[in-house]
């Protein structure tokens, strides 16, 4: 799937109105076709991203005992360590698979800004830092507020192209939980049972995905139109998006929520193909109810879906992943 459109956000950042309307409309083709796209242009700096990768490999290159020291505590969403055999993405489509063959660091917004008020009591919780590597949380803060700042830019361009003002989303996503995940897929040494994968087929559950792929490993595929699995090849310098089932829902799915999957590595290089990438998952506000964009309602004035508070449905999304025996159950 090397066909799926590319927006160059830096015609958002210079364009007038007639500009960014047109940028728009891009956006829209591609939320209505697939729902995924690339996005070039951005304001995070390559140099950024080297020492982001190379985080991210350090603190998976630790020894067992020293992730697991940053497990996140029971009960708790989208902070520190979970282990291999964590999650299996499958189950968000109620399918059972055994569990996914990857490793996540999870962490949410580095720091409560002064007066910021946040219901969500996730999002309370402070980050939990591995100490190793030294620069780990000055890298990971620099890149999460660069990419939050992306994903505010995006929604802006995904409220003109549903025909609403730009600021229609900002008071959505102000107190967003949202996550940035980074996920390790190990080099694998034994046999897979039967439908595992380094993550089973789902679709994401929030409003928009920004996906760093490390440059040197695939593995993403995405289903096309046509039944068929698309691999989504890595592309340095451009961030993949994707929408996900909570923006395709209070779209009264006008636009796409498209499974996806993350294949095993071929038999000749199981052994010695690892895996990395980094999610940035933009979340709406807890409290924030989700519920049928005004322009997407259909003909008679209705809704395919009810209203539901935002942090309900992502919890049951969430915990509905996980087994027993992980950090979340």
């Amino acid at each position: 799937m090397t066909h799926i459109p590319l927006i160059d956000m830096q015609r958002y950042y210079r364009g007038d109105a007639a500009e960014r309307a047109d940028l728009a409309r891009e956006v829209d083709a591609a939320c209505l076709d697939t729902g995924f796209f690339k996005v070039a242009g951005h304001k995070v700096p390559d140099a950024l991203v080297q020492e982001l990768l190379a985080a991210a490999h350090g603190v998976f290159a630790l020894p067992i005992e020293r992730e697991m020291a940053v497990t996140a505590p029971t009960g708790t969403m989208l902070r520190g360590y979970l282990p291999l055999h964590t999650h299996r993405l499958a189950r968000s489509r109620g399918v059972g698979t055994p569990p996914d063959l990857c490793a996540i660091f999870s962490l949410a917004r580095p720091a409560l800004e002064p007066g910021r008020s946040v219901v969500d009591p996730e999002a309370t919780q402070p980050v939990i830092w591995p100490e190793e590597p030294a620069d780990f949380s000055t890298v990971y803060s620099g890149y999460y507020y660069l990419i939050d700042g992306l994903a505010a830019d995006l929604m802006k361009l995904f409220a003109v192209a549903l025909g609403l003002p730009e600021s229609y989303f900002a008071d959505k996503i102000d107190d967003s939980f949202a996550a940035l995940n980074t996920f390790g897929y190990p080099a694998q040494s034994d046999a897979t049972k039967d439908g595992q994968l380094r993550a089973g087929t789902h679709s994401d559950f929030g409003g928009l995905t920004i996906l760093l792929q490390q440059p040197d490993a695939g593995g993403l595929e995405v289903m096309g139109k046509d039944g068929a699995w698309h691999f989504l090849p890595p592309q340095p310098g451009r961030f993949v998006i994707n929408i996900g089932d909570l923006m395709a829902q209070c779209t009264n799915h006008r636009w796409c929520s498209t499974p996806h999957r993350v294949v095993n590595p071929s038999v000749n290089v199981m052994t010695k193909q690892s895996r990395l990438s980094v999610g940035f998952f933009c979340h709406p506000n807890f409290e924030a109810m989700a519920e049928c964009i005004p322009t997407c309602r259909d003909e008679g004035g209705g809704s395919k879906y009810a209203p539901v508070k935002a942090g309900t449905y992502m919890r049951r999304k969430i915990m509905a992943v996980c087994t027993p025996s992980a950090a979340l159950a």
